[in-house]
């Protein structure tokens, strides 16, 4: 038996001499049965040849030897000579570096090597893959192409390490505690002659008896199929890349971290991923541009977008014209409120702006663009409001479900808790308000004191007559709870907050308590789980505790906090020579992704909340982390006519692809409004309280 123990004496990790040959056996400090354990021939893949195979031909030659806190195992796996070292590093975490050279006279070809990791199918498993799986994607389209574990085998999704934003496979179970495995890859590549970047990969294999935790050398698994991989919405291909040749006398080389214990409670398991996910990767971002600069830009790319009309049309259209600006949207000219819009959010920038510059004009553009749709967007149902509006046909629209006209539950939510804020900050700066302003806010939440699902929560729309589209579970109806909280806040209303308390509670039973149903559905196009759906439960906690100081909704806002984490970048992937990301020096570090369909990154994160949230309960990695997304978000703006592919500054792209989800290395020009607003709007309160 071998032996090393971490320094704080909690973890061990031996190296058994048994019958069937080495085994590799992980425990912690006051557990009876270990958290792993697995025999080395079992454990070290490799195969040559395409397609590739989880091959494990055995370990032979085998020497272990221990030096002071680490083993050392070195051997043969058919012709490559294979080492391996454990060691535990200042935060308990099991390094492992494991060496692959080929010592023979002849070229080793086509070939894929690799770490297993085998555990026994135990009760209430859960594996998470940041970005990707969320206890295989629950409430995903199944008509749609996403990540997902089969059950069999062979039947399991293998990713590239850039497509991570935390490079991790996290597996939980039941036994008479909820444990975890993690393992961590600690990304390298290897770039070849034409500068193409090229690095390790990372997944899991569900079988019947058994999850695989899977650790390779570059080739990849799309549910099931190797050698394929998502290029972009519902759309797979070819991955001839990931084999490696061998030279005579070349060397891989890898480093991986393991990590297990206990989780604080079951579906849980996944914030163990955030919290030792930092102190691993010791994540570095980028912050090209101060607060002012960022505001001054942002502002300019806004002044660009508003635009009157007949009948009083007033706001902030959501593409420029389609012939100029460098817009790549063939679109008509429309306003759009929430979402992808986000109309009135560009109106409380528009007045906070002129409210602290003494700009009238601001004030008063933002006043018309809320009278308009205050006083337009209604339709004959009370508190059920038109999305849209078209300026060159001078008509309203909607959102569609199953081509029937509905209100987006996520938009319109969005758009009176805008409105509230507006409200609030009018109130704040002694401006009179409307009493038209009050009155929506109000009509809207009386429709919304009657408009949950027999489940307790809100539907992802609404048709047009009031009744839900769709009975289906999701978290995309969450803004319109923070719409009935800060509704409260202006109105003072009891029976607001009363509802939206005993609604926030079963939101938490439903999707947080256990994560059985991790948030979902909130990126409206996407149908899956999403960053987005989490970040609206964050927020309705974070108002809550605001409002309240219940410790309940510091705890809530929390879990969904660490959830929000593991869609955002902790590492910066290196990029191919000649891509605007490797000629700019674009860092990923603190850029969130968006959903387990669409794995690119965008802006759409409370970075002020997350920041704030943070300084108010003493917790040092929310604030660190809400200005460091921030200052990334930074990067891809444009600051003089062409850059980026803009002509007018402060224009920004919606996509930024670190992965091979559409073009790695580059961002594409589909320009949204919201791109605007929640960039400008979290850099104007973080100005606010900074100064």
């Amino acid at each position: 038996m071998h032996a090393i123990v971490s320094r704080s004496e909690k973890r061990r990790a031996e190296i058994a001499d048994t019958q069937d040959g080495l085994r590799l056996i992980l425990r912690s400090e006051g557990e009876h049965s270990p958290f792993f354990t697995g025999q080395l021939n079992e454990m070290l893949c490799y195969s040559t040849g395409r397609p590739w195979q989880l091959d494990t031909p055995g370990f032979s030659s085998v020497e272990v030897t221990e030096e002071s806190g680490l083993l050392r195992i070195s051997g043969t796996l058919e012709a490559l000579h294979v080492s391996m070292s454990l060691t535990f590093d200042e935060n308990d975490l099991l390094r492992v570096q494991v060496s692959w050279e080929n010592r023979t006279d002849t070229v080793v070809s086509e070939a894929a090597v690799g770490l297993l990791f085998a555990l026994p199918k135990r009760s209430k498993e859960k594996v998470t893959i940041p970005h990707l799986i969320y206890n295989n994607n629950p409430s995903s389209d199944p008509n749609r192409i996403v990540p997902r574990l089969g059950v069999g085998p062979g039947k399991g999704y293998i990713c590239e390490e850039h497509r991570l934003p935390i490079p991790c496979v996290n597996v939980e179970w039941e036994e008479e505690e909820t444990r975890f495995l993690s393992l961590f890859s600690i990304p390298d590549y290897v770039e070849t002659n034409d500068g193409v970047v090229h690095y390790g990969s990372l997944g899991a294999i569900q079988e019947e008896s058994r999850s695989l935790v899977v650790a390779l050398s570059g080739v990849l698994m799309f549910n099931g199929e190797k050698d394929t991989y998502f290029i972009a919405k519902n759309i797979t291909a070819p991955y001839p890349e990931g084999y490696l040749d061998f030279a005579q006398g070349s060397t891989l080389t890898k480093m991986y971290a393991l990590d297990w214990g206990t989780a604080d409670r079951s579906g849980h398991a996944f914030r163990e991923i955030v919290r030792k996910s930092i102190p691993l990767f010791a994540p570095v971002g980028k912050s090209p541009l101060s607060l002012d600069e960022m505001i001054r830009l942002k502002t300019n790319a806004m002044d660009d977008r508003y635009r009157s009309g007949e009948r009083g049309a007033a706001g902030y259209v959501k593409f420029t014209d389609s012939n100029q600006n460098g817009n790549v949207s063939k679109h008509p000219l429309h306003y759009m409120y929430g979402w992808t819009g986000q109309c009135l959010k560009l109106a409380w920038c528009d007045a906070k702006l002129g409210i602290e510059s003494g700009q009238e004009e601001r004030v008063d553009r933002s006043v018309r663009a809320v009278d308009f749709y205050v006083s337009q967007s209604r339709t004959q149902v009370p508190g059920v409001r038109h999305s849209m509006y078209r300026l060159d046909e001078g008509v309203w629209d909607d959102f569609y479900w199953n081509k029937q006209p509905v209100v987006s539950s996520r938009s319109y939510g969005e758009t009176i808790s805008d409105l509230a804020e507006i409200v609030e900050l009018f109130r704040e700066s002694c401006l009179e308000v409307p009493s038209s302003w009050i009155e929506a806010l109000r009509e809207s939440a009386e429709f919304l004191l009657g408009g949950a699902l027999p489940a307790g929560i809100y539907p992802s729309a609404w048709l047009m007559n009031g009744h839900p589209a769709d009975g289906m579970i999701t978290a995309a109806g969450l803004p319109c709870l923070i719409a009935l909280v800060k509704t409260y806040g202006i109105t003072k209303e009891n029976q607001y907050l009363e509802f939206a308390e005993t609604m926030m509670h079963r939101y938490y039973e439903l999707h947080v308590e256990t994560f059985e149903r991790p948030f979902a559905r909130s990126t409206l196009d996407a149908k899956c789980e999403d960053k987005e759906a989490g970040m609206y439960f964050f927020l309705a906690a974070y108002e809550l505790f605001l409002l309240t100081k219940e410790e309940r909704y510091r705890e809530w806002a929390e879990i969904s906090a660490d959830w929000l984490l593991t869609f955002v970048y902790v590492w910066n992937p290196a990029y191919n020579q000649g891509s605007a990301f490797r000629n700019t020096d674009f860092r990923a570090v603190g850029w969130p992704g968006v959903s387990v369909q669409n794995h690119h990154l965008d802006v759409f994160f409370p970075t002020y909340e997350f920041w704030k949230f943070g300084r108010l309960t003493g917790n040092e990695l929310y604030e660190r982390w809400g200005r460091v997304s921030l200052d990334a978000m930074g990067q891809g703006i444009c600051t003089k006519p062409g850059e980026w592919g803009f002509t007018v500054v402060g224009e920004q792209g919606e996509g930024f692809f670190q992965t091979y989800w559409n073009h790695r290395g580059h961002s594409n020009k589909w320009n949204p409004s919201w791109v605007i607003a929640l960039v400008l709007n979290n850099a104007l309160r973080f100005k606010d309280t900074l100064g």
